[in-house]
């Protein structure tokens, strides 16, 4: 059973956040949504996150941030009415479990010249009244703001997840406007709004990040979209019901190395907003959601993706031999593949080599883990998708 921390400092209300979203968004009457699952994540906050005081105010600035994109977008469409008439059509998804290789694919798809990964400045705001330059820029400047930041106050975390501005980031930004994202839980200590996540279906989540995807392709036109979130895999169903035509891109690792791993990164954003973390807690949180992720994604590929396109991709071939995996997933795609598109990949893997940026150290022991336990518990992913050794 999970120890309760008593909350130390006044409790969060949402009716306050409300105030202070309808204030930032400068929308005095405006009926915000999905505040039932912001409740459960304050009250998970309050009597198990242990925020220290600065995160409290960071948290608190976050969310309400997120609260407010909802009035962002609304404004947005009754001010261009044409947004809500934006297809999005045949996008790519990036998913597979923390750690297996998602970014560094979500990166090098990035540099397709007809391929749009969304940068960071475009998640971080998906919603704005205007596309022209002045608001471009202030956006992006924004988005530096938040890296040097988190940055300062999280060093630890730069060779693990490399944040900029222009580089593209986790579309899980565009759900945290419904408060229903498992990004939640692996930002913030709260057990409790994890076990009450497991239990909700996440259509309205998805059809939420629909939403502000329109807006994010009203301001900067796509044809082709290219999206990461390893938890994609926890809700492939309402993902496949909201984009039927999407196609799948699953990256794949053995789980003794990304659950170890996992659980560092989450220590690291952790200790961002709080003084402490149990690590044991950490290697049994990220056991659990880890097999539970599996076994939904099992459960939706028999019931909801039979007729969408995957290619699995093993993170020690793409590590290995990354620009003829390149080809193989521009074949899947029907993306070209000529001397431009090899070039943009070649040049991207030269200037962002592994351990650029340091070394990201940790050991499974550490959360309570051992390799060999977690290949048993494991082994029939690890046939089934034909992984192994522990790179």
């Amino acid at each position: 059973m999970t120890a309760v921390i008593e909350p130390t400092q006044d409790t969060y209300r949402v009716d306050e956040f409300v105030e202070a979203a309808r204030a930032r968004a400068g929308v005095p009457d405006f009926e915000f949504a999905h505040l039932d699952a912001l409740d459960r994540l304050l009250r998970a906050l309050d009597t198990e996150g242990g925020l220290n005081e600065a995160g409290r105010r960071s948290v608190r600035g976050a969310l309400v941030a997120a609260l407010a994109t909802q009035a962002a977008a609304h404004r947005a469409r009754v001010k261009n009415p044409e947004i809500a008439s934006v297809e999005i059509n045949q996008p790519v998804f990036i998913t597979g479990m923390t750690r297996s290789g998602t970014t560094l694919m979500h990166n090098l798809l990035g540099q397709h010249p007809d391929l749009r990964s969304p940068d960071l400045w475009e998640l971080m705001a998906p919603a704005t009244d205007d596309r022209d330059e002045a608001t471009r820029q202030a956006l992006v400047q924004a988005a530096e703001n938040f890296c040097v930041d988190y940055y300062t106050v999280a060093p630890a975390l730069k060779p693990v997840h490399l944040w900029e501005p222009h580089r593209p980031d986790e579309d899980h930004r565009l759900t945290a406007p419904t408060f229903k994202t498992m990004a939640y839980e692996l930002r913030y200590t709260v057990p409790s709004y994890g076990e009450w996540l497991r239990t909700q279906d996440q259509y309205d989540a998805y059809d939420y990040h629909r939403y502000l995807m329109q807006h994010i392709v009203w301001r900067v036109p796509t044809d082709t979209l290219v999206l990461k979130d390893p938890f994609h895999l926890w809700r492939a169903d309402a993902l496949a019901r909201t984009y039927p035509d999407a196609r799948l891109i699953y990256m794949h690792r053995a789980p003794s190395v990304t659950i170890p791993s996992t659980c560092s990164l989450t220590e690291i954003i952790r200790l961002a907003r709080a003084d402490r973390v149990d690590r044991l807690a950490l290697g049994r949180l990220w056991t659990e959601r880890f097999a539970q992720m599996l076994d939904l994604y099992a459960r939706a590929e028999q019931e909801h993706l039979t007729d969408t396109p995957v290619l699995d991709v093993d993170y020690q071939r793409l590590m290995a031999d990354p620009i003829a995996v390149m080809a193989e997933i521009c074949d899947f795609l029907g993306a070209r593949w000529d001397g431009e598109v090899e070039k943009a990949f070649r040049d991207y893997l030269a200037a962002n080599r592994k351990d650029k940026l340091g070394k990201h150290v940790y050991r499974a022991e550490d959360y309570g883990l051992d390799a060999d336990e977690l290949d048993e518990r494991f082994s029939a992913y690890l046939t089934k998708y034909q992984i192994g050794g522990r790179a």
